[in-house]
């Protein structure tokens, strides 16, 4: 892997490489390099190359330095990230409104979301049994019945995690890490926040509030607590594939506790609302959790 970032022509004199280890998904390095300072990170399409040079260019995202079909090199920002900082809660969600509202207005569309392919893919995997497929596929059906396309579609980061903004001393900030954009709708983005950062309930009003103030969108609040209950799946899914996939990283067993997390979240919401669907969708929920093994 270091061999072939060093090979890279953006390169002359490279003095030293360090691994970055910020998630599990890709290989994330700091590199000095030529008297700067850069950040590499491994890639696996074009997509997530050309929405960070699109937001490089409006300052949303860290200067692009090069690209290729491996690899995505922006220029260093020495910064923590909001997971990371101190500030409360509040204040996080206002800088990452603001960073979501300025890529919901990049003029880039990715491919639009399929959150019917999105469940299929997680959910086929072999360490699920044949009845644990057919349980969460039908348990996904469910969640993607109040689904739908959307005219207002826009360009989503997908992935809006607190350790995806960065912030300066001087509290400017950086959107980065754009490999799970789609092309969806604001409540899908809005939904994604709320479910990966776990946060409470009682921030969804304040969600919406920050984000229609700084966009003037109305946000469809329906719309967005269906997405949630997408999102909360999804994420259960990914990090559980995520612990089996990982056996023996150092990160396996808070792999497992979000996992739970996330399903748990979901329970919650379904509880808080009342109607035919929601019922049974908080059965086969129960049912699913009764089959699956989070030991194993």
């Amino acid at each position: 892997m270091k061999e072939s970032l060093l090979a890279l022509p953006c390169f002359t004199q490279v003095d030293e490489i360090s691994t970055i280890s910020i998630g599990l998904s890709q290989s994330c390095f700091k590199v000095n390099a030529d008297n700067k300072v850069y950040f590499a990170k491994t890639i696996t399409d074009n997509i997530e190359v050309s929405i960070a040079l699109c937001a490089s260019k409006s300052g949303l995202s860290p200067a692009v330095i090069y690209h290729d079909q491996n690899w995505l090199i922006c220029n260093f920002i020495e910064a923590r990230n909001l997971a990371h900082s101190t500030i409360d809660t509040k204040e996080k969600i206002k800088h990452a409104i603001k960073l979501m509202v300025q890529c919901h207005q990049l003029n880039i569309k990715p491919a639009e979301l399929s959150a019917i392919d999105v469940c299929n893919t997680l959910i086929k995997n072999e360490h699920y049994s044949t009845p644990q497929q057919i349980a969460l596929l039908q348990l996904a059906e469910l969640i993607l019945v109040p689904l739908s396309n959307s005219i207002n579609s826009v360009c989503c980061h997908g992935d809006l995690n607190f350790s995806n903004v960065l912030m300066n001393q001087g509290q400017r900030t950086w959107l980065v890490d754009y490999e799970c954009a789609y092309t969806a709708p604001i409540e899908y983005d809005l939904a994604m926040l709320i479910a990966v950062n776990s946060l409470a309930s009682d921030k969804i009003t304040i969600i919406i509030e920050q984000y229609e103030g700084q966009s003037s969108v109305k946000v469809d609040p329906l719309l967005l607590n269906h997405y949630l209950f997408f999102c909360y799946f999804i994420n259960a899914l990914w990090y559980f594939n995520a612990y089996h996939k990982n056996a023996n990283h150092e990160d396996n067993q808070a792999l497992l506790k979000n996992t739970e997390k996330q399903w748990h979240a979901l329970q919650l919401s379904l509880k808080a609302a009342d109607s035919p669907l929601l019922s049974r969708l908080s059965i086969k929920l129960a049912n699913v959790l009764a089959a699956l093994d989070f030991n194993n």
